[in-house]
């Protein structure tokens, strides 16, 4: 591959990176050109992962070792818990003489991540910032690890267990606009006749409702993050319920007209960006995979304009439920 002209971040990682014939590139694709040969790489995210080659894939949370002690070029994570377990399970399969340099924007970073860091290594330590940028130096794995939690995270919720990686919204747990969407489950159910999606499934907690209600229905979950399918998954394994995963874009694998039903409540930011097109793109393709008649049911946060798109692209809509914060709506396709 040709490598591509470097950003700040890339730069500086590269650029303060001690000499390696080893590189695992975790988060930021953007550097396996510049890795070389002995690469290893993953990225969460399905749409970027299409750029690494099958070959050098390696899933820091799935590995039970890196082999040739790689240094780790790695994107610092804007979630806390998303760095704890992923440095939770670097140190686990790498070796003592392990060194991560983790980069990423100065305005997203805090001292909580050095605290995070600290929990799983001795030595952590900053660079100097250039040009908006910073890396954390990484290295010394503790003899005993201040482990702040078993991950994936556990809670209950609705009487239901949710299991969750660290990198998903809201954790295990149950955000307000997920919780007014599922407020309207009773009317949501009587919808589904024998297939319905939870389109970006998260936690899982949507699809789990909706299989506990609907035990003889199809429920398909899709998401573009791995840990959000992994997790959507754990959380149907623990509770003995049948949710069909799709790590996919959006509604890339869901056939046309296929559904009855699809419900979310979709993301508005692509990592720390905010970023409406993926969504928008998504809501639309529901027309796609939706039986005439089926219906979308969608929350979204009060101030976003996403009534007229849904009932431009999908069909009429009636707001089912609203509160300070957010709005739920049931669009009919046309």
């Amino acid at each position: 591959m040709d490598a591509a002209p470097q950003n700040a971040v890339d730069e500086l990682i590269t650029a303060e990176s001690p000499h390696t014939d080893s590189v695992w590139v975790l988060g930021r694709p953007s550097l396996v050109p510049v890795a070389g040969t002995r690469c290893r790489a993953w990225v969460d995210d399905c749409r970027d992962l299409a750029d690494i080659p099958e070959n050098i894939r390696l899933n820091p949370l799935t590995a039970n070792e890196a082999a040739g002690g790689p240094v780790v070029w790695m994107g610092l994570p804007t979630s806390l818990d998303e760095l704890d377990e992923l440095l939770g399970n670097l140190w686990r399969v790498l070796g003592p003489e392990t060194h991560i340099v983790a980069g990423g924007r100065i305005k997203h970073m805090t001292r909580s991540m050095n605290d995070v860091a600290g929990r799983w290594f001795d030595d952590v330590h900053a660079s100097l910032g250039v040009r908006k940028a910073r890396v954390l130096h990484i290295s010394s794995p503790r003899e005993r690890p201040a482990i702040s939690g078993q991950w994936p995270r556990t809670s209950t919720v609705n009487g239901l267990i949710i299991r969750a990686h660290g990198g998903v919204f809201h954790t295990a747990g149950l955000d307000a606009g997920t919780s007014l969407l599922l407020d309207h489950l009773d009317a949501i159910a009587a919808d589904v006749g024998s297939q319905a999606v939870d389109l970006g499934s998260g936690n899982g907690v949507i699809a789990a409702h909706l299989a506990r209600r609907l035990p003889h229905a199809t429920i398909h979950a899709t998401d573009v993050s791995w840990q959000a399918v992994d997790s959507t998954a754990l959380t149907a394994q623990a509770n003995r319920l049948n949710v069909v995963t799709h790590w996919c874009d959006g509604l890339a694998d869901i056939p046309d007209e296929s559904v009855d039903v699809v419900v979310t409540n979709p993301p508005f930011h692509r990592g720390t960006a905010q970023d409406h097109a993926p969504t928008l793109a998504m809501l639309a393709d529901t027309a796609r995979v939706l039986r005439p008649a089926g219906t979308l049911w969608c929350v979204y946060n009060n101030h976003l304009p996403w009534a007229s798109h849904i009932q431009r692209t999908v069909g009429p809509i009636s707001r089912v439920g609203r509160n300070r914060r957010y709005t739920v709506v049931r669009a009919v396709r046309r």
